[in-house]
């Protein structure tokens, strides 16, 4: 178990005071919202409200929206052919399926085209633009990419189309020659939240058309609130921070997702064995099968889902992705287990500050989660490369540790591959074979000569220290107001020192089960995947937890969930 430190969040007491004062909160939610950021009492209210006609921006905020709604008003009223290139991830797949039900309930049945990722790769494609002209489309829409395709829009222009990019990815300093472009991340965007998902423009172009239609008189028009299930599916998906804009929409989408008749949704909760809706079932159930047609197949399916209206057609699809994300976890789990042997067995992997491997037997598209999974175990930024041995060509997928920007690493190293996109977290690349060895050494040795020592040693962070005397009700209600969780906002933890072990049991594979005593309280608690942490009867520990609800057996009770412990000491976590 790798060392980790422990250090308590700063807040600020006049900050927490006025809150409480002039808002009429617990001093408890108040240094919980300081420490995320919220500080004035004008932005508490938007954050704990979070209304959807009050608390959403205009969509004509961005620079070109209003142009981007003309033209597909235009285009529907001269029955020109409108055509969607979205991404095979969740937030490709969810923004494309907001568009093309959007269009249909204006009677335009727009043509859809989702790249393969095994034959297309990622991004704006070629073939997919010639396809959609092929289509006859004269306005083409791209969900979730196409922030840097000049040379695919370029085309697209050739062939007659007219393009509006739908992306959130990083831009190019050439600008695009799209006809309209809703990016957040772009500078002169217009738009001051940057935190959108591809899901999330879509959804404001919706709306921008929407707006320009009611400032004509228009009144028949659709309901978008009935499109916040299909935003949430990528907002929570995409891991965007769960703040402003995100927030709003993820608040009402989830009550949506919950309660909506869509077919493909309802056999989707059914298949993944979700009563309960929320952004954790989203993140960890729904959404990974949704993925599953785009890892191993054809995204199309998930597209098709979240589109029909027909409920066996819906569950036939359902239990088709749910399959694909079977398959998709034996994959997963074979390339965890190589890459682990891989890591293991090189001696240098102690004192190095990256992995990067490589080979011709993994499936690309797996490689990110297992990357994944490498990162929560050595902590330590992880590119994974599934080499194509007809081609000589390899696809890789990289995540990273927090202070170091996988953007910026593959930037330094860009000699070496192909072509490359991403985030600071979460980066692809492409790659020749030849090359693997020596842009791993390239980025072993730009990490350890720009990160910091101290980056490669996790944290534990806790909020605030808490009493087991203070877990009730009021605690209770106070966390539900900060919900949901996710970047940005995620979920309150607490640091409790000295509690007592009073049971302790095995339960599942590999998860430890406690009852913990702290002054005259008891409470139960659970560590996932902490079997092996040495806990014994009788034990004093320093823990680190979130607060849950347990049903068991139609019952509910509060549950500790460990996030870390360690044997009580003397010293409490340093801010």
């Amino acid at each position: 178990m790798q060392q980790r430190r422990w250090r308590l969040r700063s807040g600020n007491e006049t900050a927490e005071a006025a809150l409480c004062r002039e808002l009429g909160l617990s001093p408890l939610l108040a240094r919980l919202l300081v420490i995320r950021g919220i500080i004035e009492p004008q932005q508490a209210v938007p954050f704990l409200d979070s209304r959807l006609s009050e608390h959403l921006r205009s969509p004509m905020l961005f620079r070109d929206m209003r142009k981007a709604a003309q033209r597909l008003r235009r285009a529907l009223a001269d029955g020109e052919q409108i055509g969607v290139h979205g991404d095979y991830d969740v937030d490709g797949i969810s923004g494309s399926a907001i568009l093309i039900r959007f269009l249909r309930e204006l009677g335009h049945e727009a043509v859809l085209h989702i790249p393969n990722r095994m034959r297309d790769g990622y991004g704006l494609t070629a073939p997919g633009v010639e396809r959609l002209a092929a289509a006859g489309v004269k306005v083409l829409i791209t969900v979730d990419c196409g922030a840097v395709s000049h040379a695919e829009i370029t085309l697209a222009n050739q062939l007659g189309m007219e393009v509006i990019v739908c992306d959130h990815h990083q831009v190019a300093a050439t600008p695009l020659p799209a006809f309209a472009v809703l990016n957040p991340i772009e500078p002169s965007s217009g738009f001051p939240f940057q935190g959108l998902c591809g899901a999330g423009l879509a959804f404001y172009l919706a709306m921008g058309l929407r707006m320009i239609w009611r400032e004509e008189g228009r009144t028949d028009l659709p309901d978008l609130r009935r499109y916040l299930d299909l935003v949430t599916l990528g907002t929570i998906a995409d891991i965007v921070p769960m703040v402003e804009e995100n927030r709003v929409l993820v608040k009402h989408g989830l009550r949506e997702l919950a309660q909506t008749a869509r077919p493909g949704i309802a056999a989707l909760r059914a298949i993944s064995g979700v009563t309960a809706v929320t952004a954790g079932t989203v993140g960890f159930r729904l959404a990974p099968r949704l993925n599953a047609g785009g890892r191993l197949a054809e995204a199309t399916r998930s597209v098709e889902l979240l589109t029909t209206d027909s409920p066996a057609r819906a569950e036939e699809l359902a239990k088709y992705l749910d399959e694909e994300n079977r398959a998709r976890q034996a994959i997963e789990q074979e390339i965890l287990e190589s890459a682990l042997f891989a890591v293991e067995s090189n001696p240098d992997h102690v004192n190095n500050r990256t992995i990067v491997l490589a080979s011709k037997e993994w499936h690309a598209g797996v490689i990110g989660i297992v990357a994944s999974r490498l990162v929560e175990r050595f902590y330590r930024p992880t590119v994974l490369i599934a080499l194509d041995a007809a081609t000589g060509v390899g696809r890789g997928s990289g995540r990273s540790i927090s202070g170091v920007n996988l953007h910026a690493v593959f930037a330094a190293c860009a000699e070496h591959v192909i072509g490359f996109g991403g985030h600071h977290m979460a980066a692809g690349l492409s790659i020749l074979d030849a090359n693997t060895d020596a842009f791993a050494a390239a980025v072993e040795n730009h990490v350890r000569h720009t990160a910091a020592a101290e980056l490669f040693t996790p944290v534990t962070w806790a909020d605030t220290q808490l009493p087991f005397e203070s877990l009730g009700d009021p605690l209770w209600r106070d966390l539900g107001r900060l919900e949901p969780h996710g970047p940005g906002n995620p979920q309150a933890l607490f640091f409790t020192p000295g509690v007592e072990v009073t049971t302790t049991r095995i339960v599942g594979t590999n998860h430890l089960k406690l009852q913990l005593r702290e002054g005259r309280r008891t409470v139960a608690a659970i560590g996932f995947g902490m079997a092996d942490r040495g806990v014994s009867c009788g034990d004093h520990l320093d823990v680190v937890y979130s607060v849950e609800e347990n049903e068991w057996q139609g019952r509910r009770s509060l549950q500790l969930r460990l996030r870390d412990l360690r044997p009580a000491r003397q010293d409490a976590p340093s801010a």
